[in-house]
Formats: structure tokens, sequence, C-alpha cells
């Protein structure tokens, strides 16, 4: 079985472009090895590793409907890693001429599912879902907006949770490797940028009096970002540190970091703050590593978020409500045995989703689709 998945892919920097190559390796450890990547790309040409077997650039209408003649002619199945942003034409619509003119199995997977969506976000949608033979989505809720707002039926949707790292869960040796020893630490991580809530946190922590507490912000400013205006948000928030006085208290590491590093800081972070300042966030891998890492996480109420820490394993608070959150994190500093229930429940609860276990669940549903009597097809 042949399977060909189209998503932007390393050394692209970008959160889909990381998900899609943990899913190729997770096929790798799975035993299945014939795996190729169509990447989705800019008009810079970039250095792709042996997996990625074709490029596709974003806005070359033509190329969409050439690069499925030649997926037809060359692979069994092809998973689509869909976001609106990464596909050519007015809200990506391009990618509905590629998936129309494929004569193989199609699964699409919905990275971002939108409650309220413009007509013409609704309406690619609705075409991509008619074109696949399985759409997966991550959570609960995702496949609930799926049957209420785009009448998808359920037989057609599969729900598989977002891949995380094996950890080996060495708190203390991670610690010392990065220099964190004797310290509470507090951690958000990704793309910096606007819409990302980190003002509420620095609020947070400047009402801690706790001296062990060391809040490390760590990932590069956002590519879009810098593109628009730079370094200005960063700046903005590193004054916001001098004038709360708690620059001592805080880390800006600003770099994408490797997989293995990330998982050294996830592994030390004792607790985990996602203060995104919207509801609409259907997915997250930044949350669900750090549940996986087995930290205490906080974070806003945005579906993603209600859906991952139900059932005790995590806390929420308030959108930019610094105060709850400060609240929150004092108690779980002062409570070590509260602390400790929370992160064994994310522990427990992240092991299943790690990433070996996710793989295999999407290759039993290529499986059964490639082996499928294209008359059951839809």
């Amino acid at each position: 079985m042949r399977i060909l998945m189209i998503s932007t892919y390393p050394p692209m920097k970008c959160g889909l472009a990381t998900f899609t190559k943990d899913l190729y390796e997770s096929f790798k450890l799975a035993g299945h090895s014939d795996v190729g990547i169509l990447a989705m790309c800019d008009e810079d040409p970039l250095l792709y590793p042996a997996e990625v077997v074709s490029t596709l650039k974003i806005q070359n209408q033509k190329g969409y409907i050439q690069q499925a003649n030649w997926i037809n002619a060359n692979y069994d199945v092809c998973i689509i890693q869909h976001e609106y942003g990464i596909f050519g034409g007015a809200s990506g619509n391009y990618i509905l001429d590629l998936a129309k003119n494929l004569q193989i199995p199609l699964i699409s997977h919905l990275h971002t599912i939108l409650p309220s969506p413009s007509p013409i976000e609704k309406e690619i949608l609705a075409e991509l879902m008619k074109y696949s033979q399985q759409i997966t989505v991550m959570t609960p809720h995702a496949l609930d907006l799926l049957k209420e707002i785009y009448q998808i039926p359920a037989y057609k949707i599969a729900l598989i949770p977002h891949g995380v790292p094996t950890f080996n869960f060495d708190q203390e040796n991670a610690k010392i490797k990065l220099g964190l020893q004797n310290k509470k630490v507090m951690l958000s991580f990704g793309f910096l940028g606007r819409n990302k809530g980190i003002e509420t946190a620095l609020k947070a922590i400047s009402a801690i009096e706790d001296s062990s507490l060391k809040y490390i912000v760590l990932g590069a400013t956002h590519p879009n970002v810098i593109k628009h205006e730079g370094e200005i948000y960063r700046q903005t928030l590193i004054d916001l540190c001098k004038q709360l006085n708690i620059e001592d208290k805080v880390d800006f590491i600003n770099e994408f970091v490797s997989e293995e590093t990330l998982k050294d800081y996830l592994t030390a972070c004792d607790i985990y703050v996602s203060p995104y300042p919207s509801e609409n966030q259907i997915s997250s891998g930044t949350l669900s590593f750090a549940l996986g890492a087995g930290a205490a996480v906080i974070s806003t109420p945005y579906l993603y978020a209600k859906d991952l820490l139900a059932d005790d394993r995590g806390m929420l608070f308030d959108f930019e409500n610094h105060t709850q959150l400060s609240q929150i994190i004092s108690k779980l500093l002062n409570d070590n045995n509260l602390l400790e229930y929370y992160r064994d429940n994310a522990k427990r609860f992240g092991i299943p989703l790690q990433w070996p276990n996710v793989g295999k669940q999407y290759l039993n549903i290529l499986k059964q689709l490639y082996h499928q009597p294209k008359r059951l097809w839809n």
C-alpha cells in the first residue's frame, strides 16, 4: 500500500509541517515505509528530505490537477492535511481541483473547523468532504461541528487524537540539563504572536511571590509576524516584564528548537500554561504535547482545551483573566499533592497518545479504504 500525504513539511517551520513529519515517522515505526510527501511550498525552493517526492507551489492552480494525475499513477491512498491557509485560491479552494480528480481513496484530516465559517469556507469544506472517503478530526467537539454545521454523516468521520512524542518523564535530569534545578518551571511554547495571550500569563505571575518560579516562553516569533512588524510584539512583552518587575522570573527563548530540546523543556516543566484569548481553536499540538509530557496544564476554555482537559486532566481559567490564572498557579505551587495529582492524570492520559499508537490508528483506516471496493466509496 503506497501512501501519499499532502501538507507543508520541514524544513518549513510551522505546526502542520511538524505534525506531518511526526505522522510520517510513526508510519515508519509501525513498519510501513512506503510513504511519500507532496510538500506545499511558496516560490522559494526548500531543501527537503528524501521522503518529499514532489512539491506543489501554493498558487499554481494548474499544478493541482497535474499532481492529481501523478498521484493516481503512483499511489494507492492519499491523506490531505487540511488548513485553509496552505492552499492557493480564495480560502484555499485550489485543493478542490486536486481532490475531485483523485481516483484513489482520500482521507482529509481537518486541523481547522470553523464554527462560524464564511459562505466560501463552508462550501470548500463541504466539497472536500464530498470527495473524501474518510474525514479525521482530533476532538469530540470537532466531530460535533462537522455533523451539526456541515451536515457530515457520522459514519464518514473518525476521531483520532493529536499524537505526542514519547517522553521518559525524567524531570530531575531534564531540569539539570537545562540549568533549572531547584526551580518550579512554568512553560508556554510555540510560535510567538499576538493571538497567544502571553500578556495574561505575565500579569498573572507578577502577583506570585514564590522566588523559585521560572516562566519560560519558548519559541521563535511567527514568520508572518516578522514579515509584518518584525519583533515589535516580542519587545512589547519584554517591556511589560520590566513594568511588572518580573524580569528575573521570565526567560524568552527566541528559537524554533529541535524536537529533542522541546522534549527536554516539556519534561522539565511543572506547569504548562496555554492562555489563548480566542474560543474557536479546535486543535493545539502544544497543548497535546504538554499533556503527553505529564505537565499540570492550565488553559483558557477554548474548544480543544475543554475536550482535552476534561475529567481533571487540567485546569481552566476565563479568557484574559490574569487574576484567576494567578490564583490557580499559586494553588499548585503551594500544594505539591495537588500539583502531582494533575501531573499524574496528564501522564496517564498522554501515554496512549504517543505517536506510535496514533500512527497505527491512521494505518488501520488507510488499510480498510485500500481494501474496500470502489463501489462502496462514500
